[in-house]
């Protein structure tokens, strides 16, 4: 019995930590994150978006409900915010890291294409969407605007889901 005992109780601890370990993590975008820590980190915004409104609204959904200090700036700075009609393209969004040091990201940009029409509402939800990636979150189906476009009954705006993803990305060293 207690050869039987032993292993089971390793499994199950192997079982626990992947779910432990993972779920804090579970809607990172790769390994992108920004080496800021702390129980308040500042990542400043750029936002010279003609849909202001929609992505300052954006901006401080994500600064008001998580650790991030998002002070949106006048110069090109952390995050560049911003908006095009770039065509056909495919994507109404689109977050690109523009520079790194290996999986720190030290700047990035988040914009949207509205050569396709869009309500006000699903333009903030798309800044929402670019912007929570810069952060270095992936999308993930849990109603807010992670998910937008990907799955239905997401929407425009944070969750508390995202907001713990940030707590867990930002608030302890660990990376």
């Amino acid at each position: 019995m207690k050869r039987f005992a032993t292993p089971v109780a390793i499994a199950l601890l192997v079982i626990a930590n992947l779910f432990v370990g993972t779920e804090a993590f579970a809607h990172r975008w790769g390994s992108w994150h920004w080496n800021r820590y702390g129980s308040s980190v500042t990542i400043n915004m750029y936002n010279t978006a003609s849909y202001r409104a929609e992505a300052s609204g954006a901006i401080n959904d994500w600064s008001s409900n998580t650790i991030l200090y998002n002070p949106q700036i006048g110069s090109h700075t952390d995050v560049h915010v911003f908006d095009g009609n770039y065509g056909a393209t495919g994507w109404a969004g689109l977050a690109q890291i523009m520079n790194y040091s290996g999986s720190h990201i030290l700047h990035a940009h988040a914009r949207i294409n509205y050569y396709y029409s869009m309500s006000s509402g699903y333009k903030r939800g798309v800044f929402c969407q670019e912007i929570g990636h810069a952060f270095g979150l992936d999308h993930s189906n849990t109603g807010s605007c992670m998910g937008l476009g990907y799955w239905a009954g997401n929407g425009y705006y944070t969750n508390s889901h995202d907001w713990n993803d940030i707590y867990s990305m930002y608030r302890y060293t660990h990376h």
